[in-house]
């Protein structure tokens, strides 16, 4: 059995009782950094050794786990903080697990996307988690510019040594008025939230008053506006609706422009 487990991603309090007991009867622990992994233990006082898996050896190891699953072995896998496959080690193994028609599980624990999204203060209703934000500037640009298509709240990854850079990029390719949150050091005790406009908290990133160490979340507000993308003329609109019900002309006016299906049904009754 396999179990992907969530560790903290900060407050080591977090662990679950459930993630305590897989990692006590694993039969082996695979970590994306042992050291890490190891204070967790330690903290947790569960005398076990870690192997790794990392981006680096992630296809190897993880046929040697496959062998070791089909000898009926308890295996779990961690990531330094998070869910192992969320913007770290594991998607490759889960592949091969459902390719060789191996159970596994998740072990669901904390997470910095959820967590992100809570404390921006952002619509919480619908968002996007992209991952990391690329790291070639022309492919940044383009990375960004197509986010002003995105119709929910964003979320993304950023390193502390790139949130700067990353942040200009928005304010030339997204929006100055936008609404952001940098989050960083979630559920730890110097938890920090920068709330403000894009240009508001670029600034303040600029001005050397936010602590420019580890990784960020991203959490932006949506470009996308609620009114529609375009309004129906009158006359196009009594056209339509003189030979077709309003569901009816709704879904060919959307097949032919695109645009949402509902937004247009309720123009059409307006």
């Amino acid at each position: 059995m396999l179990n992907l487990l969530s560790t903290p991603i900060g407050n080591l309090n977090d662990i679950s009782l459930r993630a305590i007991d897989a990692l006590k009867k694993a039969d082996y622990i695979y970590a994306e950094d042992t050291r890490v992994t190891n204070k967790l233990l330690h903290f947790l006082k569960i005398d076990k050794k870690c192997r790794t898996l990392h981006e680096h050896n992630e296809e190897t190891v993880s046929h040697d786990i496959i062998e070791l699953l089909n000898k009926q072995n308890e295996i779990v896998l961690v990531s330094d903080a998070g869910t192992p496959s969320v913007s770290d080690p594991g998607y490759y193994l889960i592949q091969q697990c459902i390719k060789e028609d191996i159970i596994f599980s998740l072990v669901p624990g904390p997470s910095s996307v959820i967590s992100a999204l809570v404390m921006s203060g952002l619509s919480t209703s619908s968002f996007s988690f992209l991952g990391f934000v690329p790291r070639k500037k022309s492919q940044k640009k383009e990375f960004i510019s197509f986010l002003r298509h995105e119709k929910n709240t964003i979320i993304l990854f950023e390193s502390a040594k790139r949130i700067e850079d990353t942040l200009n990029v928005l304010k030339e390719e997204y929006s100055l008025t936008k609404k952001i949150a940098l989050c960083r050091e979630m559920t730890k005790i110097h938890e920090t939230i920068e709330r403000g406009t894009i240009e508001e908290v670029s600034l303040r990133v600029k001005d050397g008053l936010v602590v420019l160490k580890g990784e960020f979340v991203i959490v932006i507000e949506s470009s996308v506006t609620d009114k529609p993308s375009f309004i129906l003329d009158k006359k196009v609109k009594d056209s339509f609706l003189r030979f077709l019900p309003a569901k009816d002309a709704a879904k060919l006016i959307s097949l032919l422009s695109k645009e949402n299906k509902r937004d247009i049904y309720k123009q059409l009754l307006d």
